[in-house]
């Protein structure tokens, strides 16, 4: 199979280039490291490259998780990708960009309307940045475990080190190339000791539940 070099957003997304159905594994560059993915093998796991190298305080280790935005008319535009799904809804957990497929490595919901994006744990602004690909990204520090990354923001209403609370608003919903049919959108993820997780899976969980589950 011919290997093609990434752009840059391979630094947040799982690159899926061989097609799911005929299961083939794929070795791809993430973050400079050459990483071997294949959706056949038992231990799957996503590939993040993290470093807990600082401390930063829990806030509320009994803080529950909830969703990063408050308005009702909120939709899931695309899954995460989770191995155990079934074939239908990984099929809407792909994202296909330049001949590129991708395991979703989040949760893209989206609105007719632009929408606050609020901060679903109190933490640490740790990186701000805006990419041609992703748009504007906000990434919170909640535990000393636990991290919460904002992307395809339009707007963005914080700073790095700056100490946000649950439900602040950290943002606005916008659009990013990868779901460019997307104009008021936001990809959010949560990451684990380093490990994407599935958000959906833990709104209403607190921090020491999603540590210890």
């Amino acid at each position: 199979m011919k290997k093609k070099r990434l752009k840059p957003f391979a630094k947040k997304m799982v690159v899926l280039v061989a097609l799911l159905a005929v299961g083939i594994g794929v070795t791809a560059l993430v973050n400079n490291k050459t990483v071997t993915v294949s959706n056949m093998s038992d231990d799957f796991t996503y590939v993040n490259d993290y470093i807990f190298d600082s401390y930063y305080p829990v806030v509320n280790n009994d803080e529950k998780v909830i969703r990063p935005y408050t308005s009702e008319s909120v939709t899931i535009y695309k899954n995460f990708y989770d191995k155990d799904a079934t074939e239908e809804e990984q099929k809407n957990s792909i994202v296909y960009h330049e001949g590129i497929y991708m395991q979703n490595s989040g949760v893209d919901y989206k609105s007719e309307e632009q929408f606050d994006v609020t901060s679903a744990l109190s933490g640490t602004v740790t990186k701000i940045s805006d990419d041609t690909l992703l748009g504007k990204t906000v990434e919170i520090r909640n535990s000393n475990e636990v991290i919460t990354l904002y992307q395809s923001l339009s707007e963005v209403s914080v700073k790095k080190g700056d100490t946000v609370t649950q439900g602040q608003i950290i943002g606005k919903s916008g659009a990013c190339t990868l779901n460019d049919e997307v104009k008021n959108g936001l990809h959010f993820e949560m990451y684990m000791n380093g490990g994407v997780i599935n958000p959906e899976k833990y709104y209403d969980k607190s921090v020491k539940e999603i540590v210890n589950n």
